[in-house]
């Protein structure tokens, strides 16, 4: 399981099974990933791990923060970021359509 999901691997995640949610805020100084985990009551382990990143990243760190929210996406079922960028691109798209409609019907009846 975890070579389906190496960055977080490379995070230092081994329990990759037991995340069961996670957030990404922007912080002070930066990024804040803080991935939570389902845990029994008696559990030794942290029941959360958070990550920060700098405000001035290299890509370096930029590409891992993304491929660690691109497998934590995937790993809970939700749209990717990516999917979600398409999908809003495609309506911005069809309002942009729908506008330019709009303002050549109202240049026509102007015209005519």
């Amino acid at each position: 399981m975890t070579q389906a999901y190496p960055t977080l691997t490379a995070m230092g995640i081994e329990d990759i099974n037991a995340i069961s949610r996670f957030r990404l805020r922007d912080a002070d100084d930066g990024k804040e990933l803080k991935i939570w985990f389902e845990r029994e009551m008696d559990s030794c382990r942290p029941a959360s791990l958070k990550f920060d990143f700098p405000q001035v990243i290299n890509r370096e760190v930029a590409q891992t923060l993304d491929a660690a929210v691109e497998e934590l996406e995937q790993l809970l079922g939700r749209t990717s970021s990516r999917e979600r960028l398409l999908l809003e691109l495609s309506r911005f798209e069809q309002v942009m359509n729908d506008k330019m409609t709009e303002l050549r019907q109202r240049m026509s009846r102007l015209a005519g």
